[in-house]
Protein backbone atom coordinates (compact mmCIF):
# COMPACT_ATOMS: atom_id res chain seq x y z
CA UNK A 1 0.00 0.00 0.00
CA UNK A 2 2.85 2.33 0.67
CA UNK A 3 4.03 2.06 -3.05
CA UNK A 4 0.80 2.95 -4.20
CA UNK A 5 0.54 5.45 -2.03
CA UNK A 6 3.48 7.11 -3.31
CA UNK A 7 2.34 6.67 -6.58
CA UNK A 8 -0.61 8.85 -6.15
CA UNK A 9 1.51 11.68 -4.40
CA UNK A 10 4.44 11.63 -6.92
CA UNK A 11 1.02 11.91 -9.73
CA UNK A 12 -1.22 14.44 -7.94
CA UNK A 13 1.74 16.68 -7.53
CA UNK A 14 2.72 16.74 -11.10
CA UNK A 15 -0.84 17.10 -12.51
CA UNK A 16 -3.25 18.81 -10.02
CA UNK A 17 -4.50 21.92 -10.85
CA UNK A 18 -7.11 23.24 -8.50
CA UNK A 19 -9.69 25.53 -11.33
CA UNK A 20 -9.35 21.49 -13.32
CA UNK A 21 -9.75 19.22 -10.62
CA UNK A 22 -12.51 21.83 -9.53
CA UNK A 23 -13.70 22.41 -12.94
CA UNK A 24 -14.33 18.07 -13.69
CA UNK A 25 -16.02 17.37 -10.02
CA UNK A 26 -18.45 20.22 -11.09
CA UNK A 27 -19.20 18.33 -14.56
CA UNK A 28 -19.41 14.62 -12.35
CA UNK A 29 -21.50 16.00 -9.86
CA UNK A 30 -24.05 17.75 -11.48
CA UNK A 31 -23.87 14.25 -14.16
CA UNK A 32 -24.25 12.15 -11.37
CA UNK A 33 -27.40 14.40 -9.91
CA UNK A 34 -29.18 14.85 -12.95
CA UNK A 35 -28.50 11.10 -14.42
CA UNK A 36 -29.64 9.37 -10.75
CA UNK A 37 -32.54 11.98 -11.07
CA UNK A 38 -33.62 11.55 -14.12
CA UNK A 39 -32.28 7.94 -14.53
CA UNK A 40 -31.41 8.98 -17.87
CA UNK A 41 -29.38 5.86 -18.90
CA UNK A 42 -32.30 3.59 -18.32
CA UNK A 43 -34.78 5.70 -19.14
CA UNK A 44 -33.40 6.73 -22.41
CA UNK A 45 -30.50 5.31 -23.63
CA UNK A 46 -31.17 2.06 -23.25
CA UNK A 47 -35.04 2.63 -24.74
CA UNK A 48 -33.11 3.61 -28.12
CA UNK A 49 -32.57 1.15 -30.94
CA UNK A 50 -29.89 0.51 -33.61
CA UNK A 51 -27.76 3.40 -35.16
CA UNK A 52 -29.11 5.88 -32.36
CA UNK A 53 -28.44 3.96 -29.66
CA UNK A 54 -24.88 3.49 -30.47
CA UNK A 55 -24.85 7.86 -31.28
CA UNK A 56 -26.38 8.53 -27.90
CA UNK A 57 -23.83 6.90 -25.92
CA UNK A 58 -21.53 7.91 -27.87
CA UNK A 59 -22.10 11.27 -26.84
CA UNK A 60 -22.98 10.13 -23.60
CA UNK A 61 -19.28 9.46 -22.96
CA UNK A 62 -16.97 11.68 -25.79
CA UNK A 63 -18.91 15.19 -24.18
CA UNK A 64 -16.90 14.66 -20.55
CA UNK A 65 -13.98 12.73 -21.72
CA UNK A 66 -13.35 15.92 -24.29
CA UNK A 67 -14.40 18.93 -21.82
CA UNK A 68 -12.42 17.22 -18.77
CA UNK A 69 -9.28 17.45 -21.10
CA UNK A 70 -10.34 21.05 -22.47
CA UNK A 71 -9.98 22.12 -18.32
CA UNK A 72 -6.65 21.42 -18.68
CA UNK A 73 -5.73 23.12 -22.01
CA UNK A 74 -7.83 26.29 -21.81
CA UNK A 75 -5.16 28.18 -20.24
CA UNK A 76 -1.92 26.17 -21.22
CA UNK A 77 0.06 25.46 -24.41
CA UNK A 78 -0.31 22.05 -24.90
CA UNK A 79 -0.90 21.22 -28.29
CA UNK A 80 -2.15 17.78 -28.58
CA UNK A 81 -5.47 18.99 -30.01
CA UNK A 82 -3.63 19.30 -33.19
CA UNK A 83 -2.04 15.87 -33.34
CA UNK A 84 -3.75 13.63 -35.39
CA UNK A 85 -2.60 10.48 -32.67
CA UNK A 86 -4.34 12.30 -30.31
CA UNK A 87 -7.74 12.18 -32.48
CA UNK A 88 -7.18 9.09 -33.53
CA UNK A 89 -6.94 6.93 -30.66
CA UNK A 90 -9.55 9.22 -28.16
CA UNK A 91 -12.08 8.29 -31.13
CA UNK A 92 -10.77 4.69 -31.61
CA UNK A 93 -11.31 4.23 -27.45
CA UNK A 94 -14.76 6.09 -27.50
CA UNK A 95 -16.19 4.75 -30.44
CA UNK A 96 -15.13 1.04 -29.39
CA UNK A 97 -16.53 1.93 -25.95
CA UNK A 98 -20.11 3.52 -27.06
CA UNK A 99 -20.52 -0.45 -29.59
CA UNK A 100 -19.47 -2.36 -26.42
CA UNK A 101 -22.49 -0.25 -24.34
CA UNK A 102 -24.47 -0.07 -27.01
CA UNK A 103 -24.64 -3.69 -28.78
CA UNK A 104 -27.20 -2.87 -31.25
CA UNK A 105 -26.41 -6.33 -32.97
CA UNK A 106 -27.43 -8.05 -30.06
CA UNK A 107 -30.78 -8.65 -28.69
CA UNK A 108 -32.00 -9.64 -32.12
CA UNK A 109 -29.20 -12.08 -32.75
CA UNK A 110 -30.09 -13.78 -29.35
CA UNK A 111 -33.94 -13.40 -30.40
CA UNK A 112 -33.17 -15.40 -33.77
CA UNK A 113 -30.76 -18.35 -32.36
CA UNK A 114 -32.05 -18.80 -29.26
CA UNK A 115 -34.66 -20.68 -27.37
CA UNK A 116 -37.22 -18.53 -25.24
CA UNK A 117 -35.83 -20.42 -22.09
CA UNK A 118 -32.24 -19.48 -22.99
CA UNK A 119 -32.56 -15.57 -24.21
CA UNK A 120 -32.34 -13.95 -20.94
CA UNK A 121 -29.31 -16.43 -19.78
CA UNK A 122 -27.74 -16.05 -23.08
CA UNK A 123 -27.91 -12.47 -23.10
CA UNK A 124 -25.97 -12.15 -19.37
CA UNK A 125 -23.56 -14.15 -21.01
CA UNK A 126 -22.70 -12.79 -24.36
CA UNK A 127 -23.31 -8.80 -23.20
CA UNK A 128 -20.07 -9.62 -21.38
CA UNK A 129 -18.45 -11.80 -23.68
CA UNK A 130 -19.12 -9.65 -26.54
CA UNK A 131 -16.28 -7.14 -25.44
CA UNK A 132 -13.73 -9.46 -26.34
CA UNK A 133 -14.98 -8.54 -30.25
CA UNK A 134 -15.59 -5.30 -29.50
CA UNK A 135 -13.24 -4.08 -27.02
CA UNK A 136 -10.28 -6.21 -26.83
CA UNK A 137 -9.95 -7.42 -30.65
CA UNK A 138 -10.02 -3.80 -32.32
CA UNK A 139 -7.26 -2.41 -29.71
CA UNK A 140 -5.32 -5.72 -30.18
CA UNK A 141 -5.53 -4.84 -34.10
CA UNK A 142 -4.28 -1.19 -33.73
CA UNK A 143 -1.23 -2.39 -31.28
CA UNK A 144 -0.51 -4.84 -33.74
CA UNK A 145 -0.50 -2.39 -36.51
CA UNK A 146 1.01 0.64 -34.88
CA UNK A 147 2.43 0.47 -31.47
CA UNK A 148 3.71 -2.77 -31.42
CA UNK A 149 7.48 -1.47 -33.07
CA UNK A 150 8.20 0.90 -30.84
CA UNK A 151 5.88 -0.16 -27.85
CA UNK A 152 6.43 -3.32 -25.73
CA UNK A 153 3.81 -2.93 -23.11
CA UNK A 154 0.66 -4.12 -25.16
CA UNK A 155 -1.45 -1.40 -23.17
CA UNK A 156 -0.35 -2.97 -19.88
CA UNK A 157 -0.15 -6.75 -20.21
CA UNK A 158 3.14 -7.10 -21.28
CA UNK A 159 4.30 -6.65 -17.41
CA UNK A 160 7.47 -7.16 -15.90
CA UNK A 161 8.79 -7.78 -12.32
CA UNK A 162 4.74 -6.78 -11.57
CA UNK A 163 4.30 -6.84 -7.80
CA UNK A 164 0.80 -8.57 -6.71
CA UNK A 165 1.10 -7.99 -3.21
CA UNK A 166 -0.19 -4.44 -2.49
CA UNK A 167 -3.51 -5.37 -4.58
CA UNK A 168 -4.21 -8.24 -1.96
CA UNK A 169 -3.74 -5.90 0.29
CA UNK A 170 -6.00 -3.57 -1.14
CA UNK A 171 -9.17 -6.28 -1.24
CA UNK A 172 -8.51 -7.60 1.90
CA UNK A 173 -9.05 -3.67 2.95
CA UNK A 174 -12.30 -3.43 1.10
CA UNK A 175 -13.69 -6.48 2.19
CA UNK A 176 -15.11 -4.97 5.58
CA UNK A 177 -16.62 -1.97 3.26
CA UNK A 178 -18.55 -4.48 1.09
CA UNK A 179 -19.62 -6.78 3.56
CA UNK A 180 -21.14 -3.10 5.16
CA UNK A 181 -22.71 -1.82 2.05
CA UNK A 182 -24.21 -5.40 1.25
CA UNK A 183 -26.94 -4.75 3.83
CA UNK A 184 -28.01 -1.67 1.99
CA UNK A 185 -31.48 -2.08 -0.50
CA UNK A 186 -29.77 -1.38 -3.82
CA UNK A 187 -27.18 -3.92 -3.07
CA UNK A 188 -29.30 -6.39 -2.51
CA UNK A 189 -31.34 -5.39 -5.71
CA UNK A 190 -28.31 -5.20 -7.68
CA UNK A 191 -26.29 -8.03 -6.59
CA UNK A 192 -25.49 -11.13 -7.35
CA UNK A 193 -25.44 -10.01 -10.99
CA UNK A 194 -26.21 -13.42 -11.88
CA UNK A 195 -30.09 -14.28 -11.66
CA UNK A 196 -31.86 -17.90 -11.43
CA UNK A 197 -33.79 -18.85 -14.84
CA UNK A 198 -34.69 -21.61 -16.70
CA UNK A 199 -31.80 -22.22 -18.71
CA UNK A 200 -30.36 -24.89 -16.37
CA UNK A 201 -33.33 -26.55 -16.97
CA UNK A 202 -33.32 -26.63 -20.38
CA UNK A 203 -29.94 -27.36 -20.77
CA UNK A 204 -30.34 -30.51 -17.87
CA UNK A 205 -27.14 -29.10 -16.13
CA UNK A 206 -27.17 -28.92 -12.64
CA UNK A 207 -28.05 -24.68 -12.23
CA UNK A 208 -24.15 -23.94 -10.35
CA UNK A 209 -23.18 -24.83 -13.86
CA UNK A 210 -24.72 -22.01 -15.74
CA UNK A 211 -24.11 -19.45 -13.06
CA UNK A 212 -20.61 -20.83 -13.12
CA UNK A 213 -20.47 -20.04 -16.90
CA UNK A 214 -22.13 -16.13 -16.57
CA UNK A 215 -19.62 -15.73 -13.77
CA UNK A 216 -16.51 -16.79 -15.95
CA UNK A 217 -17.88 -14.17 -18.91
CA UNK A 218 -19.02 -11.62 -15.99
CA UNK A 219 -14.74 -11.96 -15.22
CA UNK A 220 -13.53 -11.56 -18.32
CA UNK A 221 -15.34 -8.60 -19.66
CA UNK A 222 -13.42 -6.96 -16.15
CA UNK A 223 -10.40 -7.65 -17.69
CA UNK A 224 -11.36 -5.96 -21.26
CA UNK A 225 -12.39 -3.24 -19.54
CA UNK A 226 -9.17 -3.21 -17.65
CA UNK A 227 -7.62 -3.17 -21.31
CA UNK A 228 -10.05 -0.27 -22.02
CA UNK A 229 -9.43 1.93 -19.38
CA UNK A 230 -6.04 1.97 -17.86
CA UNK A 231 -4.52 0.31 -21.09
CA UNK A 232 -5.30 2.05 -24.18
CA UNK A 233 -6.87 5.04 -22.85
CA UNK A 234 -4.08 5.99 -20.09
CA UNK A 235 -0.86 3.84 -20.96
CA UNK A 236 -2.19 4.11 -25.04
CA UNK A 237 -2.39 7.97 -24.87
CA UNK A 238 0.76 8.52 -22.23
CA UNK A 239 2.95 10.40 -24.92
CA UNK A 240 -0.04 12.01 -26.56
CA UNK A 241 -1.76 13.60 -23.70
CA UNK A 242 0.49 13.11 -20.61
CA UNK A 243 -1.00 12.47 -16.88
CA UNK A 244 -4.37 14.36 -17.78
CA UNK A 245 -5.31 10.73 -19.78
CA UNK A 246 -5.82 9.59 -16.34
CA UNK A 247 -8.36 12.13 -14.76
CA UNK A 248 -10.34 11.98 -18.39
CA UNK A 249 -10.57 8.73 -18.19
CA UNK A 250 -11.49 8.48 -14.60
CA UNK A 251 -14.18 10.73 -15.85
CA UNK A 252 -15.71 8.33 -18.42
CA UNK A 253 -15.31 5.27 -16.12
CA UNK A 254 -17.80 6.94 -13.52
CA UNK A 255 -20.42 7.97 -16.92
CA UNK A 256 -20.06 3.72 -17.90
CA UNK A 257 -21.62 3.34 -13.80
CA UNK A 258 -24.17 5.32 -14.33
CA UNK A 259 -26.72 2.52 -14.52
CA UNK A 260 -25.58 0.67 -11.63
CA UNK A 261 -26.31 2.12 -7.49
CA UNK A 262 -25.47 5.87 -7.04
CA UNK A 263 -22.94 4.71 -4.25
CA UNK A 264 -21.42 2.79 -6.93
CA UNK A 265 -20.81 5.29 -9.26
CA UNK A 266 -19.49 7.53 -7.44
CA UNK A 267 -16.93 5.63 -5.82
CA UNK A 268 -16.28 4.54 -9.80
CA UNK A 269 -14.04 8.12 -10.48
CA UNK A 270 -11.76 7.44 -7.33
CA UNK A 271 -11.18 4.13 -8.11
CA UNK A 272 -10.76 4.63 -11.41
CA UNK A 273 -8.26 7.78 -10.82
CA UNK A 274 -6.17 5.34 -8.28
CA UNK A 275 -6.63 2.46 -10.98
CA UNK A 276 -5.67 4.76 -13.69
CA UNK A 277 -2.31 6.44 -11.72
CA UNK A 278 -1.16 2.75 -11.22
CA UNK A 279 -1.06 2.28 -14.88
CA UNK A 280 0.44 5.31 -15.90
CA UNK A 281 3.10 4.73 -12.84
CA UNK A 282 3.96 1.19 -13.75
CA UNK A 283 2.81 0.79 -17.32
CA UNK A 284 0.98 -2.42 -16.01
CA UNK A 285 -2.86 -3.26 -15.52
CA UNK A 286 -2.51 -6.54 -13.52
CA UNK A 287 -2.82 -4.55 -10.94
CA UNK A 288 -6.31 -3.25 -12.22
CA UNK A 289 -7.75 -6.58 -12.84
CA UNK A 290 -6.81 -8.40 -9.73
CA UNK A 291 -8.70 -5.55 -7.58
CA UNK A 292 -11.22 -5.07 -10.01
CA UNK A 293 -12.08 -8.67 -10.47
CA UNK A 294 -11.79 -9.28 -6.89
CA UNK A 295 -13.88 -7.09 -5.91
CA UNK A 296 -16.66 -7.93 -8.52
CA UNK A 297 -16.10 -11.58 -7.54
CA UNK A 298 -16.71 -10.87 -3.71
CA UNK A 299 -19.70 -8.57 -4.58
CA UNK A 300 -20.80 -11.56 -6.20
CA UNK A 301 -20.18 -14.04 -3.46
CA UNK A 302 -21.55 -11.77 -0.88
CA UNK A 303 -24.65 -11.43 -3.00
CA UNK A 304 -25.38 -15.13 -3.40
CA UNK A 305 -25.01 -15.28 0.85
CA UNK A 306 -27.01 -12.32 0.97
CA UNK A 307 -30.02 -14.06 -1.44
CA UNK A 308 -29.43 -17.02 0.60
CA UNK A 309 -29.93 -15.60 4.18
CA UNK A 310 -33.11 -12.68 3.08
Amino acid sequence: MRKIWKFLLHHLKSDFRTADYTATAFLVIVAIIFNYRFDVEDRFLDQQEGFAKFFFYYLFYAIPYYLTLLFHTRQTLNNYWNKRTFWVRSQLALLVLSMDSSVPFLSDFIHSNFDDALIYWAYKVLINLISIGTVFLPLFLFYFLYDRPTHTHVYGLNARKFDVKPYFVMLLMMMPLLLSASFHPSFIRQYPMYKTSEAHLYLDVPEYITALIYEVAYGLDFVTVEFLFRGFMVIGLIHVVGRRAVLAMAVVYCFLHFGKPAGEAISSIFGGYILGVIAFETRSIWGGIIVHLGIAWMMEIIGFVQRQIQ
